[in-house]
């Protein structure tokens, strides 16, 4: 099993990763614990939510497309290091409670008037939950409309909303293949069909540094 150390770190991300983590020592914030878990955000061209899991195989989680592929990349090496520095020099950031005991611990409205306010500030939020919800009940005139609203390109999209394009790509192609597996899937095929031809530019057309509007749109290629 693989425990954390700098030697592991180094073997797991390789020299490049390892070397440009170093970098990003800086732009670690946040840093907390719950149980053998570690949380932080780093700061790049967006804010990247890094989870490490220190217990007696260390794994980890990054929302950048590199770590989503499976690889241990900057942003993780950056925040194990600056966990590894904590450890050894005596130093550890408070334990935060758990989100998850706290939802739980809401009823059923106060629930909805927490998801409902969230819904408000985030337009990317709003659009999963109407895209879920034409896709659970097959509107298929709603789908197109949110499709066409949130996936046509008319001119360059900078980097800065790249993030926020390839969630409505992703959450695209969930929706399709919810309808795909409720029986669906004539439907599901036109939709994809559309889906294609509403992307086929942007590849071109939206600024990516990260990479996540091409991992999202390899991800629909898979439909």
């Amino acid at each position: 099993m693989t425990s954390l150390t700098r030697e592991s770190l180094r073997d797991l991300a390789g020299h490049k990763s390892f070397d440009r983590g170093i970098d990003y020592l800086g732009r670690v914030s946040g840093l907390r614990h719950q149980g053998d878990r570690v949380r932080a955000t780093v700061s790049g061209t967006r804010r990247y939510r890094v989870e490490l899991r220190t217990g007696r195989r260390f794994s980890w989680d990054c929302t950048c497309p590199w770590a989503q592929e499976g690889n241990c990349c900057k942003h993780v090496v950056a925040v194990a290091l600056v966990h590894l520095y904590e450890q050894e020099h005596g130093s550890t950031a408070p334990a935060v409670p758990d989100p998850e005991d706290y939802l739980r611990s809401l009823d059923r409205e106060e629930l909805l008037a927490l998801l409902l306010s969230e819904t408000d500030r985030s337009p990317a939020l709003a659009l999963d939950l109407q895209v879920r919800a034409a896709a659970s009940t097959a509107d298929l005139d709603a789908l197109r409309v949110l499709f066409e609203g949130a996936l046509r390109l008319t001119d360059t999209v900078p980097w800065e909303h790249a993030a926020e394009y390839a969630r409505a790509v992703r959450g695209a192609a969930d929706a399709v293949d919810l309808l795909a597996g409720s029986g669906r899937v004539e439907e599901a095929m036109e939709l994809t069909d559309l889906l294609h031809s509403l992307t086929d530019e942007a590849e071109e057309m939206v600024e990516d540094p990260d990479g996540e509007v091409s991992a999202a749109l390899e991800h629909l290629r898979g439909f």
